[in-house]
């Protein structure tokens, strides 16, 4: 097996339950690597690249990804807590989240366009002047999740569950949402529904 620790590139590789919980991966790089069911809780990955990679089943609680490089990067059925998403390198972003645990994460000020976060989990986590144009949640749960002053035009919150978007603060053209949750977007307004 390729020790990750000890390589500053990885190209081609799967990690299969790698267990590297607060370590430092800064300044490495992965490339159409596959990560299955390692534990990098608590890791330092900043300035690290990944380009064309797959997590699934990953614990990736307190990771930080400070000025790191996250191109097509795909987080599938993976944990994902506390995690500073603002702090990524923002140039190119492509990020997708499929039956993710995401709770307390932070997303804040990002370009997000069509992101997929489809049947997550997404837990009191900030969305704050974040682009989320075309973006996916169906199925998705946001309990406790925060949208402000973000960019949800043409996103998908089709039988999304608990969100709380604010139609005055956010920008909501051709937004997609489903009954009954809907009904959830007037609590804002001073309004008696009967």
């Amino acid at each position: 097996m390729i020790d990750i620790l000890k390589h500053s590139e990885h190209e081609d590789v799967i990690f299969t339950k790698v267990l590297a919980s607060s370590e430092s991966f800064t300044n490495k790089t992965f490339i159409n690597c596959q990560f299955k069911g390692c534990d990098f809780s608590q890791s330092d990955f900043s300035f690290a690249f990944f380009e064309d990679c797959i997590f699934n089943e990953c614990n990736l609680s307190l990771v930080q990804f400070n000025d790191s490089k996250l191109r097509n990067v795909k987080f599938e059925t993976c944990k994902l807590m506390g995690i500073n998403f603002s702090k990524i390198d923002s140039f190119i972003i492509e990020l997708s989240f499929n039956e993710c645990l995401v709770q307390n994460c932070n997303f804040s000020n990002l370009n997000l366009r069509k992101t997929m976060f489809q049947q997550c989990r997404i837990l009191e986590s900030d969305f704050i002047s974040t682009i989320l144009i075309g973006s996916d949640f169906t199925y998705s749960i946001l309990t406790g999740t925060k949208f402000y002053d973000s960019d949800l035009s043409k996103a998908d919150f089709s039988f999304a569950t608990d969100y709380d978007i604010h139609l005055l603060n956010n920008k909501t053209k051709k937004t997609i949402v489903t009954l009954p949750d809907a009904i959830s977007l007037l609590k804002h307004f001073d309004l008696v529904i009967k």
